[in-house]
């Protein structure tokens, strides 16, 4: 992640906006933030963490408790961060939830919190919207880890600076999970584990199967499976015997049932048939009615067209007559029309004379036009040039009027411009006082800031002291006692030696035979446990003594340092007035710096107006010139048009002279004489259609009449040779035919009627006959009897079927548990040797002899990878003393949070001790180097996550001058891999060395930044 633009509005010390532009840095990799005490520097970062994660740097305070004292209620608090990951660009805006004055109304009104996420380009023009809800989430996701990660590896604030370096084994495996993703190989374990559960649930599965099956088969092993099969197969073979004889009289009986049965059908069937002819019989005459009455349908059929031909006649007949009769009225209508045309024709005689008067007076008027037109013209331009003349007149006395007031004014303002000089050096003056105060005020607060952290400092090293005197009293108490111990158990073990000792015998210790002084068993005999355990005691209470006095020593070092630096800060600036005595004499000195200021400016803008109005004087002096000059123009333009205008005068006639007039009246005439052409040519238009129209009405009307004649000799015709045929075919009139020819559609019906008749007949006498001679001179059979005797049969055979198939069933569900028995004890042989895979896998990613699962193996290894390249920083930095290593030392493999303690080597002493034991300087050192490796390890490991950016908040105050050249140079170093590093400090010789700078300004109205370059 690569900081671009910082912009932030009401935030913390800045009251207004306030834009951080990473981009001004250019090729400055490395820069510094420095300011007063409370200026906002840390600031910086709290923004940047704020709009990333919603928390700010130290996540000691809320977005809302970072909006600024000096902000009005109108201005609403809000941070916006662009930056890049790789070679995508992001902005992201977020507002706390906060108090801000109505838009409409007074009083306030509570505003919830907002966050967006945008995917810009790199000019940050074109976005679009990534997240508005979740966007911490969406953060975490492109950045690769959480706020406290990021706070730990990127931003490193004030107070939790060694918070990595200190952190206990399992907060740094969160930290490193998280950075690394090893949650995989902790999955792989879990998977492991779910293997082994199955493996072993599904044995213990399969073993109560067995169990079952075994029951199932009535046996107790599977050595009883032989006779108990033969057992299954003699019973098989009686039942089966059993049934061959049932079945065989069963079917004896069968087929005499059968026979008994087909017998009796034919006796059924012959007296139904016997029935039905009957029924047929009566029906006879009915049928042959049905015959009678499709001939006579067939005669009408026949006559159906001649029928609809008269009939078409008689339709055409009764058209052709309407049709003659519409053309008469057609006829008649034209010849009306015409005599209308002609009438208005005869008409329009008496307008010719109004016509041809009309088209004189039109000539006449189009000559005049011309004339009327130049004559308005020249109106126009004389009451111009009369207005040209006014006009000009005004100008010439307006320029003269501002020349006069220009040049007074003028005179004053160079009156005035004298004496700005001395104003100016009294400015410059009073801005250096103002300058030296405010750098005075600094230096105050960082002493005041400086003598308060030696106090703390002070006390500290007390209570250091105070703990080592009690820890190294406890030590010495413990170590008494662990040697008085010890004593007597030696003792005691001597007497157990002199009690087994014999004279004339070697003793076992110092080979002699003499034992002239044996040893005496004390009253209290200790134990080697009592031993190990005050021994034990003893060296913890020595480990807390040393640890105490590594802290007292690294505490009283820092308060000399803090002292130190007070005393030469106090020594440069002698303490001759308190804060608010120098603040009171700067806001006196800017008050003052501010009034000569003004003045200055306000003298700059004098010289600038009387420069201004010697321009616009030179500029009225031309202006009224050329007013003049224009006024004797206008006037002799004037003359010329009055002159024009009463020649033209005397050509036209007063009601001509507007040519609006003369146009209208020259329309009117042309409408007059366009209506009259008009309806001339419309009447002789209307006459000479009139005439076609009254002849071609009349022919119409003529050849209808003649269709109507023919028609009607062609009907009268038809009517007497269709009669002819009707009575020849035996229908009484046309009327009954026409009746008959109504019910034709029921023939077909008529015709199926008579044939299924037919059918039915000749169907029931051929079955009749058959069945008569199937019965021959048989008796009719006792069915029932048949039947009885089958039932008898079919149910002994029945019941011994079901006992064959319920003893196959069985049978059949004892030979399936024999295989499933069969399949078990394979499947249990199978999951024994996959379990003894799977058991094993699983013991050793679980770390159940070692004590070490294998997600905490792997961080140990990438760990070990961090430390390593740490260490190629720290031993630079200190000179190659410390080194880190992982803690190999515990006791109890129990616990599972092992493996990732990092403890400290020094090369001076050849001893590794805790890193919380290391002085404030060298934690620093250690601090920076673990941080550094560690963003060097994931860079490398982890293609998502772009360390490109490394803040640090204070620390360097704790280093002398040689440990912090060394520290620079490794960060200088950081910018060959292009990383971008902003240190923050108090320090007065980084300020030296550092090129690029962030300066943080403090005033009493909220502080502002700029960068600052060597």
């Amino acid at each position: 992640m690569i900081p671009i633009y910082l912009d932030m509005k009401a935030f913390g010390p800045y009251a207004g906006r306030e834009i951080v532009d990473f981009r001004q840095l250019g090729d400055h990799k490395l820069f510094l933030i420095y300011g007063p005490t409370g200026s906002g520097k840390t600031t910086i970062l709290d923004a940047m963490c704020y709009a990333l994660y919603g928390s700010t740097s130290g996540d000691s305070r809320t977005g809302a408790h970072m909006r600024s004292e000096y902000a009005s209620p109108q201005e609403a608090t809000s941070v916006s961060f662009r930056f890049a990951i790789g070679q995508k660009y992001y902005r992201i805006d977020r507002s706390p939830e906060q108090e801000i004055a109505k838009k409409r109304g007074t009083g306030l009104k509570k505003a919830s919190a907002q966050a967006a996420l945008y995917e810009t380009d790199e000019a940050g023009d074109q976005e679009k919207l990534i997240a508005a809800k979740n966007v911490t989430a969406a953060v975490e996701g492109l950045l690769g880890f959480k706020a406290d990660q990021f706070r730990q590896v990127v931003l490193l604030p004030q107070g939790d600076f060694r918070k990595l370096l200190l952190a206990g084994s399992g907060e740094r495996q969160q930290i490193m999970q998280t950075l690394f993703h090893t949650q995989r190989y902790a999955r792989l374990q879990e998977l492991a584990k779910a293997r082994h559960d199955a493996l072993a649930s599904q044995y213990e599965q399969v073993r109560q199967r067995r169990e079952q099956c075994l029951a199932a088969l009535d046996i107790a092993d599977e050595k009883e499976l032989p006779a108990k099969e033969r057992q299954w197969q003699d019973q098989a073979v009686a039942v089966d015997k059993q049934w061959q004889e049932a079945e065989g009289t069963r079917k004896t009986c069968q087929a005499a049932f059968q026979a008994a049965q087909a017998l009796d059908a034919h006796w059924l069937l012959r007296d139904q048939k016997r029935r039905e002819a009957a029924q047929l019989q009566a029906q006879a005459r009915q049928f042959q009615e049905k015959r009678d009455t499709i001939a006579t349908l067939r005669q009408a059929e026949i006559l159906a067209e001649p029928c609809r031909h008269l009939d078409d006649l008689e339709r055409e007949g009764r058209e052709a007559h309407k049709a003659a009769e519409k053309a008469g009225k057609l006829a008649e209508k034209a010849r009306q029309d015409l005599t209308a045309a002609k009438q208005q024709l005869e008409g329009l005689s008496a307008r010719e004379k109004g016509y041809k008067a009309a088209c004189e007076e039109q000539v006449q008027l189009a000559g005049l036009q011309d004339k009327a037109g130049a004559y308005r013209t020249c109106c126009l331009e004389e009451g111009q040039c009369q207005k040209n003349v006014t006009d000009a007149e005004k100008r010439w006395n307006q320029a003269r009027k501002k020349k006069e007031k220009e040049k007074q004014a003028l005179d004053k303002a160079r009156e005035a411009v004298a004496g700005l000089a001395e104003q100016a050096v009294a400015a410059e003056q009073a801005k250096a006082r103002w300058q030296a105060l405010n750098d005075r005020i600094q230096r105050e607060g960082e002493a005041a800031e400086l003598e308060a952290k030696a106090k703390e400092a002070q006390k500290q090293w007390q209570h250091s002291r105070t703990f080592l005197e009690k820890a190294a009293a406890k030590a010495r108490d413990e170590r008494i006692a662990y040697e008085s111990v010890r004593a007597l158990f030696l003792q005691a073990q001597a007497a157990v030696l002199a009690s087994e000792l014999e004279e004339g015998q070697p003793c076992p210790v110092c080979g002699s035979k003499a034992h002239p002084l044996p040893a005496v068993r004390p009253e209290s005999l200790p134990e080697r446990h009592d031993v190990e355990q005050h021994q034990k005691r003893a060296e913890a209470s020595e480990g807390k003594r040393q640890q105490w006095e590594v802290t007292a020593k690294a505490d009283e070092t820092r308060c000399q340092a803090l002292q130190a630096q007070y005393e030469a800060l106090r020594r440069q600036y002698p303490q001759d007035g308190t804060l608010a005595d120098w603040q009171a004499k700067a806001g006196q000195a800017q008050v003052a710096m501010e009034g000569l200021q003004q003045q200055v400016r306000d003298g700059e803008k004098l010289k600038q107006a009387v420069a201004a109005g010697e321009a616009r004087l030179a500029r009225w002096e031309k202006d009224e010139e050329t007013a003049r000059t224009a006024v004797e123009q206008a006037r002799t333009a004037a003359a010329k048009a009055a002159e024009t205008k009463a020649r033209l005068e005397a050509d036209l006639p007063a009601a001509y002279r507007d040519p609006l007039a003369l146009q209208q009246r020259l329309d009117a005439l042309n409408r007059a004489i366009r209506i009259y052409e008009k309806d001339l040519q419309h009447c002789r238009d209307a006459v000479v259609a009139g005439e076609r129209q009254a002849a071609k009405q009349q022919q119409e009307a003529r050849n209808w009449q003649h269709q109507v004649e023919v028609l009607r000799d062609r009907f009268s015709q038809g009517v007497q040779a269709l009669r002819d045929r009707v009575l020849a075919a035996g229908f009484e009139s046309v009327k009954a035919c026409r009746a008959m020819q109504a019910a034709v559609p029921q023939i077909p019906g008529l015709e199926e009627s008579v044939r299924h008749y037919d059918q039915q007949v000749q169907q029931v006498q051929g079955q009749l006959a058959q069945e008569e001679a199937a019965i021959g001179t048989q008796e009719r059979p006792d069915v029932a009897a048949a039947r009885t005797a089958l039932d008898g049969a079919e149910k002994a055979s029945q019941a011994l079927v079901e006992a064959k198939g319920s003893l196959t069933a069985r049978y059949q569900r004892w030979q399936q548990e024999k295989e499933a028995l069969a399949a078990l004890q394979q499947e249990g042989q199978d999951l024994t040797e996959a379990y003894k895979t799977v058991g094993a896998v699983y013991e050793l990613i679980a770390g159940k002899q070692t004590g070490i699962n294998f997600e905490r193996y792997v961080l140990g290894a990438l760990l070990d990878e961090v430390l390593a390249a740490a260490n190629g920083r720290l031993q630079g930095m200190s000179r190659q003393r410390y080194s880190l290593q992982r803690s190999q030392s515990w006791d109890d493999k129990r616990v599972k949070q092992i493996g990732l303690d990092i403890e400290v080597y020094d090369n001076y002493t050849g001893y590794a001790r805790p890193a919380n034991t290391l002085s404030g300087g060298e934690t620093f050192l250690a601090s920076l180097s673990l941080a550094l490796g560690l963003a060097d390890v994931v860079q490398a490991y982890s293609g998502g996550i772009h360390l490109d950016t490394m803040f640090i908040d204070e620390g360097f105050g704790t280093l002398d001058g040689e440990t912090l050249d060394y520290a620079l140079k490794t960060l200088a170093s950081l910018r060959n891999g292009g990383r971008l590093v902003g240190i923050i400090s108090h320090v007065p010789e980084l300020k030296e060395r550092i090129d690029a700078r962030l300066a943080v300004h403090k005033t009493d109205r909220g502080s502002t930044s700029s960068f600052e370059f060597a």
